[in-house]
């Protein structure tokens, strides 16, 4: 690989994330740069890796102030409401990831106990919708793929389904209340309610065909 290959490579590395215009404009113009430069010097490898190895703080920096404009450009009220989607989601699907987890760590101590039977169907869909939550909080760590994340909680949601009905009898508060009137409404209610967070911020963060371009 030549020494204007690593340049470019990481020109890529530091616009991953801009507009794709802005990207492509800085790439276009390095490019064209580095085509000068070798043109007119007369030893370009030693000379290009000197000056991008010393100009990376100030490459550095341009992408800071890129994406500081880009920000401005964001109306405040957009702003406030996708902090508030970003942190009802962060929310929701720790309460489904920690819930999940009781669940199954209280079928664990039964099982231990020679209670119930081990691997139960009921049991098996509380872990594997569990780890899918999990595998979907994951996901929301970055922005590029926090959308699938949100799919994977959306899908992972009837955890709470499952999860209530392998602790009613091993819970007895959970028990009690499980044919009270309407439980089945309640908890119908809640899961709808996280499916459909999850799906909006899923639609909310979904790439747009521009971002593809």
């Amino acid at each position: 690989m030549s020494a204007a290959d690593l340049i470019l490579r990481w020109c890529e590395l530091y616009t991953r994330g801009l507009s794709p215009a802005v990207a492509g404009d800085r790439r276009a113009e390095l490019a064209s740069d580095l085509w000068e430069h070798a043109a007119h010097e007369p030893r370009p490898t030693g000379a290009m890796l000197s000056r991008a190895i010393r100009g990376v703080p100030a490459d550095l920096a341009w992408r800071y102030e890129q994406r500081r404009a880009a920000r401005r450009l964001v109306p405040i009220a957009d702003r406030v409401v996708g902090g508030a989607v970003a942190g009802l989601v962060a929310l929701a699907a720790s309460s489904l990831i920690v819930f999940g987890l009781i669940a199954i760590q209280r079928t664990a101590f039964y099982v231990s106990q020679q209670y119930v039977r081990p691997w139960s169907e009921t049991a098996v869909w509380v872990i594997g919708l569990t780890g899918l939550a999990i595998v979907g909080a994951v996901l929301l760590l970055r922005q590029r793929t926090r959308w699938i994340g949100a799919l994977a909680l959306a899908a992972s949601s009837t955890v709470v389904h499952f999860g209530l009905y392998d602790l009613y009898n091993k819970s007895a508060t959970i028990g009690a209340m499980y044919y009270a009137p309407h439980w089945s409404l309640a908890v119908g209610c809640v899961i709808g309610f996280l499916v459909l967070l999850f799906l909006s911020a899923a639609l909310l963060w979904a790439p747009t065909r521009k971002a593809f371009a």
